[in-house]
């Protein structure tokens, strides 16, 4: 195996080895020698990616934000508008937190050591995001606007995913979110 791909492999058993570790015990009760263990390598191998607990705690934090625009070019693609694309959205980065430990990890991450700075808000981001889309919506009442109804879709789908992180219970977030949508598009068509 080349060299090169053998590094990225290498590179991404120790993230998975760590957002494992980071979802199970949080950021203060993980442990780089369990993390270490986890992978199967060396120790060596293992400080040669990454020099300590933080730098794989911040990797795995940037690794989650580099999944959203993907996410979001991928719903403009499908052609979706207003509710639809809105509601589609979160459904995807639901199934994502249901899925994926790495965004769990990254997820209590950026809630407890490496929050973001006030003018990197990333809820504020998302309800732009929802807001666009539903301001392309025809349908929503007079006394709402876009940014309303964007900040309550993304309040209510972060919010479903810390109770399902506080119940251990991510085979439900999807049912939440959908749930979520049927109620909004109840009160905005």
């Amino acid at each position: 195996m080349p060299r090169q791909e053998r590094a990225e492999r290498s590179r991404a058993t120790i993230l998975d080895a760590a957002a494992a570790e980071f979802d199970q015990h949080g950021y203060a009760g993980a442990r780089l020698e369990r993390i270490v263990e986890r992978t199967g390598l060396t120790k060596g191998a293992v400080y040669f990616h990454f020099r300590s607990k933080l730098d794989l705690a911040k990797a795995l934090v940037a690794e989650k934000y580099d999944k959203w625009p993907a996410i979001v070019s991928d719903v403009d693609a499908r052609g979706l508008r207003g509710v639809a694309a809105a509601a589609e959205l979160t459904r995807r980065v639901g199934a994502i937190f249901a899925s994926d430990v790495r965004v769990r990890a990254a997820m209590a991450l950026s809630r407890t050591i490496l929050q973001p700075g006030p003018d990197a808000d990333p809820y504020d981001h998302w309800v732009g995001v929802v807001a666009g889309y539903l301001a392309q919506e025809d349908a929503l009442p007079p006394e709402l606007t876009p940014r309303d109804v964007a900040v309550v879709a993304v309040q209510g789908a972060f919010g479903a995913y810390l109770i399902a992180a506080e119940r251990g219970r991510f085979d439900e977030l999807p049912a939440d979110i959908d749930r979520l949508w049927r109620a909004l598009g109840a009160l905005v068509a």
